[in-house]
């Protein structure tokens, strides 16, 4: 695809966005988890979408931002509406009835090993080496010891079903990452804003049908804002903007403190307790990527 910008060198800047997207994905899954005791799965994500570009759309046109043109940037835009939005928002809401907030955290940290064969395949100057092969195999290792062995062989089971959503989300950010990294150059506002349009009426008739009978309360409604505003439409203009100009790879590095963060948030203020399985898999999870991109 032509007019790939080059990547730039990492700077002081790009790293304090890469810590904002930790704080805000990494805590967004307990609260996701509190809307849930409410709200159903569908009503969550469409909420997370909605609201987001409820905020980022009349922020980007306020701005002056125009509509990105060109079959490229219409193919990034629906990437993110499609692949960063509407698909792995309701995987993970649906997944978070069984799994802990904590461990969906972990499981965020399966889309840089993802990321890894695909930038190979399909993004420019991050090609595979055999140091980052040994390290998708050990984070894939990893993967396996967080699913565990009775959602292995049960994958009919509700629990085994709920991980594999988990994985289905991160293979789906992977994807959208690879597909913003090959858009061509825009304003990551613009290209934001298209994404959230094209997410939000993917599935608006999803949360047309899953509107509760009962008025919801002012703390999901609470949640809902803050999980719209600012975990779905700030993060995503942070999460365009450090694909588009330092890469995908160097995105994925959010993916160490994630699981971090989230595992915290669910011990701290969610009163769960993870096994020593699960910290065993996020440690190896962990190693593979520090072995990846060291």
């Amino acid at each position: 695809m032509s007019g790939i910008k080059a990547l730039r060198t990492p700077t002081p800047a790009s790293y304090a966005m890469v810590g904002s997207l930790v704080l805000i994905w990494g805590t967004t899954f307990l609260l996701v988890k509190f809307a849930l005791e409410e709200a159903s799965p569908t009503l969550v994500a469409s909420a997370r979408v909605l609201i987001g570009g409820a905020a980022l759309i009349p922020f980007a046109m306020l701005t002056g931002r125009k509509i990105p043109r060109g079959r490229g940037r219409w193919i990034g835009g629906v990437a993110i509406g499609v692949f960063a939005l509407a698909v792995p928002m309701s995987l993970l809401a649906w997944a978070q009835q069984v799994v802990p907030s904590g461990i969906t955290g972990v499981y965020m940290a399966v889309i840089p090993l993802f990321v890894l064969p695909l930038a190979h395949v399909f993004s420019p100057g991050e090609t595979m080496t055999t140091r980052k092969l040994v390290g998708f195999l050990i984070g894939f290792a990893g993967v396996l010891v967080l699913m565990g062995w009775d959602a292995l062989t049960a994958m009919e089971s509700a629990n085994g079903l709920a991980q594999f959503a988990c994985i289905g989300a991160a293979l789906s950010y992977a994807v959208g990452s690879i597909m913003t990294r090959r858009t061509p150059e825009t304003d990551p506002i613009a290209l934001s804003a298209l994404g959230f349009a094209i997410g939000g009426l993917l599935i608006l008739p999803f949360a047309i049908g899953a509107w509760p009978e009962e008025p919801l309360s002012i703390r999901t409604w609470t949640i809902f804002l803050a999980i719209g505003v600012v975990s779905t439409g700030l993060a995503m203009i942070l999460r365009v903007t450090i694909i588009t100009t330092v890469g995908s790879v160097f995105m994925s590095g959010v993916g160490y403190l994630v699981p971090i963060t989230a595992m915290a948030a669910g011990v701290v203020f969610g009163g769960e307790t993870p096994e020593w399985s699960d910290l065993a898999a996020c440690a190896l999870i962990l190693s593979g990527l520090a072995v990846a991109s060291r």
